[in-house]
């Protein structure tokens, strides 16, 4: 897959052929991670999430406590779950592309923020499914 009008970016902290991230997707992780102060513990959660992610791909779901399809999301929504003093959440989904099938990492979140209920899953999910239709639109355009 290549980057066309950077609608499909490579994760900066991690090496993959079949993982891609949106375009704002990474500015969004930074201020969850600052916002988290736990820099370090999610760093090694993330990058052990990710390993799985390319290795197992449609699989990775099997691994409960790491990942979910969600079964309310209009569309076929994954969650990466990194649960540590801050409950983070990365939304994702599978784009079929010339052949190959790609992760593509969405929109992350904190759950359970403090103040708040547990329906942040409930305000994320228009924002990544957003993103993936801006990708799919993009990719039909290549």
């Amino acid at each position: 897959m290549r980057v066309t009008d950077k609608k499909v970016v490579y994760p900066a902290a991690f090496n993959s052929n079949l993982i891609r991230e949106h375009p704002d997707y990474e500015n969004d992780l930074k201020k969850v991670i600052e916002k988290s102060g736990a820099r370090a513990k999610f760093l090694g959660l993330y990058m052990q999430r990710l390993k799985f992610l390319d290795d197992e791909r449609e699989l990775c779901s099997q691994r409960t406590k790491w990942f979910e399809l969600l079964k309310h999301a209009d569309g076929d929504l994954y969650a990466m779950r990194l649960d540590f003093e801050k409950n983070i959440r990365i939304l994702f989904a599978f784009v079929d592309y010339a052949g190959t099938q790609y992760a593509i990492l969405l929109y992350p979140f904190q759950e359970k923020e403090s103040g708040k209920t547990k329906g942040s899953y409930k305000a994320a999910t228009p924002v990544a499914l957003k993103r993936l239709n801006y990708i799919r639109e993009g990719l039909k355009d290549v």
